[in-house]
């Protein structure tokens, strides 16, 4: 079975083995029910006949890494044996997606010399390497039909939408997206800009689209306290 590991550990929580109070007990059952179902989901894509959905294993990989990662350190707080438990479903995950793992990387390092892709006249993507879809787009628009034309960058990030870039900046990113040399447009925009490009993870050196990073937007009341994506082999880097 896929989620082995998983099952395994859910039961001997179940049976009381991590000493957790009841409430939590029954708690991090139902979020390893959670992560059981995600790793399955994941492993019925990678089956799927005749051809196997690596875009949707991929996705559920980063969510999975989400929620042993982040997700799980905000879910569990302070709670006694937080760590304890943290690092055995940690450990669980990683048995479980070892090989979905292995074979969303081998797809990734395909997609990721995927060239920008041109869209119009003023319109360039940069691809995402898990599924080739549109990971940022680059579009030059003008403020008003007098303003200056500037270079609209999107985001992956659900708070910052998207950046912009105007003047010389934005003719040395339109000639590398003309020359199509992805590396270059994302180590330009990585090196000039104060946003960076973050739909690139730096581990994975890929560029990830927001359907295949697990983004979590933390908050304190109406304050933004920053903004996190987990790609699909468990890399987070702040975006916000």
């Amino acid at each position: 079975m896929s989620a082995g590991a998983l099952i395994a550990l859910r039961d001997r929580i179940a049976e009381g083995e991590m000493a957790l109070a009841d409430e939590l007990q029954r708690a991090v059952v139902a979020r390893v029910d959670e992560l059981i179902e995600t790793v399955e989901a994941g492993a019925r894509a990678a089956a799927r006949v005749p051809h196997p959905d690596w875009p949707e294993v991929a996705a559920r990989l980063a969510r999975a890494r989400y929620l042993t990662g982040r997700g799980w350190r905000r879910y569990l707080g302070d709670h006694a044996n937080a760590d304890v438990v943290a690092a055995a479903i940690t450990h669980a995950v990683d048995a479980d997606t070892r090989a979905l793992a292995a074979d969303v990387e081998r797809v990734g390092a395909a997609g990721a010399t995927a060239p920008v892709l041109r869209r119009s006249a003023e319109a360039f993507s940069i691809p995402c390497a898990a599924c080739g879809g549109e990971a940022v787009t680059l579009t030059v628009s003008k403020v008003g039909p007098a303003g200056a034309e500037q270079l609209v960058v999107s985001s992956v990030s659900p708070v910052t939408v998207f950046r912009s870039i105007a003047g010389p900046r934005m003719r040395d990113v339109l000639a590398l997206l003309e020359a199509a040399d992805t590396g270059q447009v994302v180590a330009h925009l990585r090196t000039t800009q104060p946003g960076g490009c973050d739909a690139w993870c730096e581990a994975c050196d890929r560029v990830y689209c927001k359907q295949h990073y697990a983004i979590e937007a933390q908050w304190s009341g109406s304050w933004h306290e920053g903004t996190f994506a987990t790609c699909p082999l468990g890399h987070e880097h702040r975006i916000d």
